[in-house]
């Protein structure tokens, strides 16, 4: 940037500027300042105008800065703007995101520490490898606290962003963030589209690091349970900058600077507690003072919670804080050495909620007691509502209650989270200060909260399907739009699977509630395509149902486990679940559930080539529907016998069954099953030679897919179109709806789909004479076949040998 710096002096001016320059842009206290000067420009020039009074500057004279001392600052000031608008695009852009939590505005001490950090970042461009920074310690003991001061502080030297993610691993009661949901994450904040982001963890992880390559990024990753979690989420190459916190060392990361973060020194723990309850009330009472610190065992956290309770109440000395403190002896049981104090702070924290008169006070500390029973990342006032039996007006008040007494953390406007250690806290006072009775109460409320909603939301996903979305008719219709039950579902997916989850360990209380929650969440997870989510939620169900002697349950868990394994191409486990829930379906004289699992073993018969065993199990099914004037599942029969005829070449009674179950679906308004049947009777019309028909099918069938969010058959569609348009003979056309179904089902898990893609795409690439590029994807569709263990091997083995 061009400065003026003609007239006299301007030699002695430049040379000053330089060494400054330098001073701002090298020296750890010289980067807090140029940092200060763009976010808070007041402060900023005072602290740059008191550091050139003070001439602390290496090389930089008393006497050049005293003469230009105000040249000089302003020089600083218009290069820190210039250097801050130089980043292009404003924070919190998609592809340069700005995910960094606040800063800690009470952060105190760390010095030696951070220099530590900040000088080894420095010299971080003569290494080959990405720099990584591992701080460990204690709980409560400031890892996050002192890592997002650092990253906040080195932030402007990573202009392509900062990604920011909590992994959860110290979390009671929630299972660690899968890497794979991570990198999803991380992939849409730097631009990718969520349609494009690969399921399997290493291709996911190889695309984070090509995205991140050639970029100076920075990327915070808060409480990993452990290094395999890590370790796929560290880039490559030396411009970007990982930060890692966790409980343990994670020494098997590789090229890593480990920074274990013990507990406050007693001049810091004062210096800390002072920006809590102001240095006069320190400096008034410093035995007091040093007790305190004492009894919040120098950590942070404990120091934080007190120091909060005494600025809420400057009528309190601190010699009585500590004098409450001294009683105190419960501790924490997961808790080492140090962390008596942390649940000493704790309680006075809860004290002062549960010890003053008042409804506000006592609904307060209820809902505080009651929220260490949820399990689950994160709240918002709605299940909170249901929780304590309170109108959504006074639990939000509760909340912002418990926000401003540091004993709850609000992520965004209306939804909250409590930190690990707290809810522990919690969980204890309320086993110990309310009945078992309004114990479960308040759980069940919650878990009917969430099945009541899940289903309300399953309705609209799949208004058709009796059997999933029944509600009672008292209850109110939650949603208006498609779109809004799915966003809600796609939010709330997380707290959802933890309730049925919370709800499975305790049968006897809440087992019945806990194969509902797991039904209700059956058709989001199978157009979203959560597989494992779906045979997790199965298998839950089922175990509860079988320890309740629960024989529909048991049968309905069975069905979704067929449905869940044949998604995960598992046929044998799938035929192994139906047959099973074939039998108790019988045996209960379930009807309507004997036909659907009937469907479901035709389909999987189907995909395994065993046509004649598929039409049998469809025309079984086909006959029960019609018995039992279930229109809805003679339409699906319908359609899922069309490919066994097809197949078999019975076309007429292919396209004839196709028909009929289009019309049956538009009759009952079945928009899933319509784009399922469009498709369908595409690949009939395309069997027997009826090809502008099949194209237009498929088509049709591709819009609806794309409409309602079902990614799986969205990727079927998209095949079925390349393979009519080769028919055709529009290479150029067949190719590139080939390759835009292989993503689609990569994304999708659906390995079978992928090999078939890549199977029929090495065909077309031959035609057209690219013979390097079809063996390529016939080798992969190859490997895919044989570990699937699926006949489609041989005949790709056989082309390759051509």
């Amino acid at each position: 940037m061009a400065h003026d710096l003609s007239g006299r002096g301007q030699d002695a001016l430049a040379a000053a500027w330089a060494v400054l320059r330098e001073w701002l842009q090298v020296d750890f206290q010289g980067i807090e300042v140029f940092q200060l000067l763009v976010d808070d420009p007041d402060r900023g020039v005072r602290a740059l105008a008191a550091r050139l009074e003070r001439t602390g500057i290496p090389g930089f004279t008393a006497e050049v800065s005293g003469g230009m001392l105000g040249k000089l600052v302003q020089i600083a000031s218009a290069e820190a703007v210039h250097v801050h608008q130089d980043r292009g695009q404003p924070p919190g852009n998609p592809s340069r995101p700005a995910e960094l939590p606040p800063d800690i505005a009470a952060f105190t001490g760390r010095v030696s520490e951070l220099e530590q950090l900040d000088n080894f970042l420095d010299t971080a461009d003569q290494r080959s490898s990405t720099p990584i920074i591992v701080v460990d310690g204690p709980p409560g003991v400031g890892k996050s606290a002192l890592t997002i001061h650092l990253a906040h502080i080195i932030a402007h030297r990573y202009p392509d962003g900062q990604l920011y993610v909590n992994l959860q691993g110290a979390t009671p009661g929630l299972t660690p963030l899968n890497p794979i949901d991570v990198l999803g994450r991380f992939l849409r904040a730097l631009g990718m589209d969520g349609k494009e982001i690969p399921v399997n963890t290493g291709e996911a992880a190889a695309r984070f690091r090509s995205l991140a390559s050639g970029r100076k990024m920075l990327i915070m990753l808060d409480n990993a349970a452990s290094a395999a979690q890590a370790r796929h989420l560290i880039p490559a190459g030396t411009g970007c900058a990982v930060l890692v916190t966790s409980r343990e060392v994670l020494a098997t990361l590789d090229g890593v600077v480990h920074l274990h973060l013990s507990v406050l020194s007693p001049p810091e723990a004062v210096t800390l507690l002072g920006k809590f309850v102001g240095d006069g009330r320190v400096t008034a009472e410093p035995e007091a003072t040093a007790t305190l610190v004492r009894q919040c065992g120098l950590l942070p956290l404990a120091l934080r919670i007190a120091g909060a309770r005494l600025a809420a109440r400057p009528s309190w000395s601190l010699q009585s804080l500590a004098g409450r403190l001294m009683d105190e002896r419960a501790r924490l049981n997961e808790l080492q050495l140090g962390d008596l104090a942390v649940r000493a702070s704790f309680e006075i924290s809860y004290e002062a909620l549960s010890t003053v008169e008042g409804p506000a006070e006592t609904a307060c500390a209820r809902t505080f007691r009651l929220l260490g029973l949820l399990e689950g990342p994160d709240v918002s006032v709605d299940v909170v509502a249901a929780l304590i039996g309170g109108t959504h007006e006074t639990t939000d008040e509760a909340l912002e209650r418990l926000v401003d007494a540091q004993l709850l953390e609000s992520s965004s406007p209306g939804r909250y989270h409590m930190h690990d250690l707290l809810r522990l806290f919690a969980r204890e006072h309320a086993f110990r200060d309310d009945a078992q009775d309004d114990r479960q109460l308040a759980l069940g409320r919650a878990f009917e909260f969430f099945l009541v909603r899940a289903r309300g939301a399953s309705a609209l996903l799949q208004p058709t399907d009796p059997r999933r979305t029944m509600q009672k008719k008292d209850e109110e219709t939650w949603f208006s739009t498609r779109a809004l039950a799915l966003e809600w579902l796609e939010a709330e997916r997380p707290n959802v699977v933890a309730a049925a989850q919370q709800a499975a360990a305790a049968p006897e209380h809440f087992g019945t509630i806990a194969t509902q929650i797991a039904d209700a969440l059956f058709w989001f997870c199978h157009l979203r395509v959560y597989p494992l989510d779906l045979e997790m939620l199965g298998q839950l169900a089922l175990t509860t149902a079988e320890r309740l002697g629960d024989r529909e349950g048991e049968g309905q868990s069975r069905h979704n486990l067929c449905i869940a394994n044949l998604r995960l191409r598992r046929f044998e486990e799938a035929i192994r679940h139906g047959n099973h829930g074939l039998e108790v379906r019988r045996e209960i004289g379930d009807r309507y559930g004997e036909g659907r699992t009937l469907d479901a073993l035709g389909r999987v018969h189907y995909m395994t080539g065993r046509f004649v065993e598929a039409v049998e199990y469809g025309e079984k099914s086909l006959a029960i529907a019609r018995r039992i004037q279930d229109r809805y599942s003679e339409s699906a029969v319908l359609c899922n016998l069309v490919p066994a005829y097809q197949a078999m070449q019975r076309y007429t009674e292919a396209i004839t069954c196709g028909q009929e179950s289009l019309s049956i679906r538009t009759e009952i308004g079945d928009r899933y099953g319509e784009g399922r049947m469009r498709m369908s009777l595409g690949i009939a019309y395309q069997a027997s030679g009826r090809l502008e028909e099949a194209t237009a099918c498929f088509e049709e069938s591709l819009a609806v897919f794309r409409d309602i969010g079902d990614r799986y058959d969205e990727g079927r569609a998209l095949f079925q179109l390349g393979m009519v348009h080769g028919i055709c003979g529009r290479p150029s056309r067949a190719i590139e709806f080939c390759e835009r179904s292989i993503k689609v089902r990569r994304q999708t898990a659906d390995r079978y789909g992928e090999g078939e893609s890549l199977h029929q795409l090495g065909r077309m690439l031959r035609d057209i004479g690219d013979e390097e590029a079809a063996c390529a994807r016939l080798n992969q569709a190859l490997v895919i076949f044989e570990e699937l263990g699926l006949p489609n091997a041989e005949e790709v083995r056989k082309l390759l040998t051509t």
